[in-house]
């Protein structure tokens, strides 16, 4: 009998992109906090990537052209400027319609994460 072990990873919902509180309101997500208790790591010391972790590994993953801005906020710091060139204003509609982002999730392996927030 063989023993699997899964690598620890995060998963992101894309439709973080769409609120001023998506991305767990800006707040560093349990799973992280978890790994580096788990991995000697000093979250405290270093920032989590949640910037580089949606420009590098979730806009290549959405089905859709997704555009983004940077706030300085104690909120969600990137969110989706336009969607398949469609102004989003805040909201996740346009013009009452929802918007949906496909792949509704994007996982990445928590050494990755590790990687990226030690710069």
């Amino acid at each position: 009998m063989t023993s699997m072990t899964t690598e620890p990873s995060l998963t992101l919902h894309t439709d973080g992109l769409l609120s001023k509180f998506g991305f767990n309101d800006g707040d560093d997500p349990e799973d992280w906090l978890d790994y580096c208790d788990a991995n000697g790591i000093d979250y405290n010391e270093i920032e989590f990537p949640l910037v580089q972790l949606v420009r590098q590994h979730v806009l290549p993953a959405l089905d859709q052209h997704v555009t983004v801005v940077e706030i300085e906020t104690i909120h969600n710091p990137i969110r989706a400027s336009t969607v398949n060139g469609i102004e989003v204003r805040g909201e996740d509609t346009v013009h009452g319609d929802p918007i949906e982002l496909t792949p509704e999730t994007v996982t990445i392996p928590m050494a990755e994460v590790a990687r990226l927030a030690r710069g």
